[in-house]
């Protein structure tokens, strides 16, 4: 394929605008993310070397003029827009988009949060959640010496917040699960406009994920059984890919339970009751999920 001139100019100055503003109010990267994979994806299609051409020139751009974040953010919109064209010309369908850019999203943005916090240039969660209980004891501590609020009250906040600073992990893997859903949803009916072929959505009780993601699960589970507090990166890098892999093992529980659902035509009134059990019992569904992977056990469920 030669250049394109004119769509790798024009692509080029669209992720320029959107650099500029990320750069200037990185907040926007909220409302531009669902659509932001569109322009590098098409030219990718279009024309890998114009792809290539355009990607040199906006990293370097960035890379020079705008701060740390606005580059990792940009260059994450670079890196998914060419998984998404890479996975578009493999043909792949739907499910497998979703579990591989959930994946390499959640990684990057994860490795990039960490980076940030040992360059000092961002607070950790730990350091986040000290404050906000420091800023709490000082507007209870009135109240405390009243006796309007009692200890075991403070003690139940604090507690509280312990457990949502393990969370945090896995609330930025989910929001970024359906930042994906969201963004290919968008993105891949606007493409065929353009005449790129796009999968489309297969139901729920049809998703299988890859089984490279059960070997990930495995060797990961397996790798933090031997990780020390003292291997704070390694610690970390696997912790959060773990948090990832849990959350895909959870879908492919969830896809069982559709399954099961329509195959034994359950009420629906009922199969709402069973997703929201499955939902409050997540590491179940989760172990049906990694069955399922394992056992093949769609095929073993008989109307």
């Amino acid at each position: 394929m030669k250049i394109d001139l004119l769509k790798t100019s024009v692509t080029t100055l669209i992720l320029l605008a959107v650099t500029l503003l990320i750069h200037i109010v990185p907040g926007l990267i909220i409302l531009l993310a669902p659509f932001s994979l569109i322009p590098g994806t098409y030219l990718y299609m279009k024309s890998r070397p114009s792809f290539y051409v355009m990607t040199a020139m906006i990293t370097v751009v960035s890379m020079i003029f705008t701060s740390i974040i606005a580059f990792q953010l940009i260059l994450a919109i670079l890196v998914m827009s060419y998984v998404l064209g890479y996975l578009l010309a493999g043909r792949a369908s739907r499910e497998i988009m979703l579990f591989i850019m959930t994946v390499l999203l959640s990684m990057y943005t994860l490795l990039s949060i960490i980076f940030l916090q040992l360059a000092g240039m961002m607070p950790t969660t730990k350091e986040w959640f000290s404050e906000l209980k420091e800023t709490y004891g000082m507007l209870v501590k009135n109240e405390l010496e009243a006796g309007t609020v009692t200890k075991e009250s403070v003690a139940l906040f604090n507690s509280s917040l312990d457990a949502m600073q393990i969370q945090v992990p896995g609330l930025i893997v989910l929001s970024l699960f359906l930042l994906i859903l969201l963004t290919l949803v968008i993105t891949l009916p606007l493409l065929r406009k353009f005449k790129i072929a796009t999968p489309n959505f297969r139901p729920l009780y049809f998703w299988e994920f890859p089984k490279i993601a059960l070997y990930l699960y495995f060797a990961v589970s397996i790798i933090s059984w031997f990780l020390t507090p003292g291997d704070v990166v390694l610690l970390g890098i696997v912790a959060n890919l773990k948090y990832v892999l849990e959350w895909i093992m959870f879908i492919q529980g969830l896809s069982l339970l559709s399954f099961l659902l329509k195959i034994k035509r359950i009420p629906a009134a009922f199969g709402v009751l069973l997703f929201i059990l499955a939902f409050l019992l997540a590491p179940v569904t989760q172990l049906f999920g990694v069955l399922d992977l394992i056992l093949r056990m769609k095929t073993k469920i008989k109307p």
